[in-house]
């Protein structure tokens, strides 16, 4: 039942019960001495206690009335009698054996006028039964809380009379309590402690008398290390009691201590899962704090209580992603997009994949990179994603189609180009390697960015020019060579073309002193066709090389010395050969 019921129906129950209570209640006096109470005398609720067996609880709340009914006087404690208790449950829809929370029970108490209310539970024992109480009172608008301590008994008769002897000494430090709150509202705050150490020293466990010190610290501002100890000694009696967390976490936060305040916040979530701006401050300090695995528990308890909560499934999703929870964070991020569609943005897909990568889950990767550049056509980088895990997997051609996907999106962007170059140049296709170069170029792609992408169109036809020696895979070389150079020069490529041009003039010459010897007229003519290609292949290197010189300066300083050498050989060959 919500608050705002709870509250309704027991405010009828109580209209209910004063139409036909009066009889009842005369009726009840007569079960305890000393009627009937004063004004001024304290009312104590007792209902049915928390216990696994229903029948039990209710007995032990029977015993536990008749014993303070029989031990008390009712000018000095007065029994709200059983009827009264069961009429007012009946008539807010309740059990007249049901067993209440602390807030339905400070709500009964309200409406039967109870300043004190018990608070308890009980269950079998391997050797009776064990009962656990506390005394809850209203102070303002928060319900504080006496413990008494643990009873193991035989029955719940033999619990009653235990209990009764406990309540009888903790009820010590209750005026001394009542005084020291008074003093508190009265801005007294040295007599509020006066008389709290007074009711301590009536009952060395009284948590109300702490509670009370521990307020007048908090009002006054004392040093953090006065109201930890305070705080501490308190929870020690009562670990439940929120207000001596709430202190101490705050105590410890002064002090910079935040593991100790994180730690004591947790607890507090624990005693109020409820409390979900609680749970929420504490997984926030703990994210901060650089523990996010110690928040997941947390956020975990929130969403039992809110399923499909966005935002708490995002900070999930966020914190194992912070935690490197890879895997986990992948099945989060999921669960967050079909609970917000709006989540699947830029930078969820990015942190997605990041996860997806850090897990080495490559079909997650291609799986969240397709849908990406689903959703997000005109962002190159998730087809250029794509295009990378088909390349992986050897599927060049799907790689190829998703780079192209990714050059349409964004063609000024310089990624998508230079990988096609790159699966152009493993499919072997060079012609299609300067084609693409060539439109690179024309959206806007800087020369200088492709030009060691070109240089692999180049170096295939070079190396096996070195290797074979023969002019005409040189040619080839060359052609590649001042191919790539009309794209994208560089001194590389200007190397290339030096390189490939003096071999071929140095094969052309060596075809020359072949053909000098022979005193036939062809090859008289012959040798002044290769003295003429040999000097135009020195000319193209002596062009080049100067610009290359710089990938190779020993290559390129012996070749710049041979073709003035070689020049002047040419000279006396066109000379001696009367060549045209």
């Amino acid at each position: 039942m919500k608050s705002s019921q709870r509250h309704t129906a027991f405010a009828v129950g109580t209209l209910a019960l004063s139409l036909v209570g009066a009889p009842l209640l005369a009726q009840a006096n007569q079960q305890q001495r000393g009627m009937p109470p004063n004004q001024d005398t304290p009312y104590i609720l007792i209902a049915t206690f928390h216990s696994s067996d229903r029948k039990l609880g209710a007995d032990m709340a029977d015993e536990l009335r008749k014993r303070i009914a029989n031990e008390r006087s009712a000018k000095e404690l007065y029994v709200i009698p059983k009827t009264n208790v069961n009429n007012t449950l009946e008539a807010s829809g309740y059990k007249p054996d049901s067993a209440l929370n602390s807030s339905d029970l400070m709500e009964l108490a309200k409406q039967l006028r109870g300043e004190q209310v018990i608070d308890g539970t009980v269950n079998k024992s391997a050797n009776g039964i064990h009962v656990e109480t506390r005394v809850l009172m209203r102070t303002g608008q928060q319900t504080v809380a006496q413990p008494l301590p643990p009873i193991d008994a035989k029955d719940p008769g033999d619990a009653a009379s235990k209990i009764e002897r406990a309540l009888t000494e903790a009820s010590k430090s209750f005026p001394a309590y009542k005084t020291c709150t008074n003093d508190l509202r009265a801005g007294k705050y040295p007599e509020a402690i006066k008389e709290a150490q007074a009711g301590i020293a009536a009952y060395t466990n009284s948590s109300l008398a702490r509670l009370c010190i521990l307020t007048a610290y908090s009002s006054q501002k004392a040093p953090a290390d006065s109201i930890i100890a305070v705080a501490k000694a308190l929870t020690t009696i009562d670990p439940t009691s929120m207000i001596a967390l709430a202190n101490l976490a705050d105590a410890y936060l002064a002090k910079g201590d935040t593991a100790a305040s994180i730690q004591t916040r947790i607890a507090m979530s624990k005693q109020d899962p409820s409390n979900t701006g609680l749970m929420r401050g504490i997984i926030q300090e703990l994210a901060q704090s650089g523990a996010p695995e110690k928040a997941l528990p947390l956020i975990d308890t929130l969403l039992v209580q809110n399923p499909g909560d966005p935002e708490m499934i995002r900070t999930k999703w966020l914190l194992q992603l912070r935690a490197k929870q890879y895997k986990n964070a992948l099945a989060t991020g999921a669960e967050l997009i079909k609970a917000d569609t709006a989540a699947a943005t830029v930078d969820y897909f990015s942190r997605q994949i990041g996860a997806a990568q850090a897990d080495s889950n490559a079909a997650a990767v291609q799986q969240l990179a397709t849908a990406a550049g689903q959703r997000f056509p005109n962002d190159p980088s998730f087809s250029l994603l794509l295009a990378q895990g088909y390349m992986k997997a050897g599927q060049l051609q799907q790689a190829l189609t998703a780079a192209q996907r990714a050059a349409t999106a964004n063609p000024k962007d310089t990624r998508p180009w230079l990988f096609i170059l790159a699966v152009q140049n493993q499919l072997k296709q060079p012609d299609s390697v300067l084609a693409t170069a060539q439109k690179a170029i024309a959206a806007g792609v800087p020369k200088d960015s492709l030009a060691n992408s070109l240089l692999a169109v180049v170096a295939p036809a070079l190396k096996k020019a070195q290797d074979s020696k023969a002019r005409a895979d040189w040619e080839e070389a060359l052609k590649a060579a001042q191919t790539v150079d009309a794209v994208a020069p560089s001194a590389q490529t200007k190397f290339y073309v030096g390189v490939s041009a003096f071999s071929i003039g140095q094969d052309a010459i060596n075809n020359v002193q072949a053909l000098m010897k022979s005193g036939k007229k062809d090859d008289k003519a012959q040798a002044c066709v290769e003295a003429k290609t040999a000097e135009d292949s020195f000319a193209t290197a002596g062009t080049a090389m100067p610009a290359g010189g710089s990938v190779n300066k020993e290559a390129a300083t012996q070749i710049m010395g041979a073709l003035g050498q070689y020049g002047e050989y040419i000279t006396q060959v066109k000379t001696a050969l009367k060549c045209k």
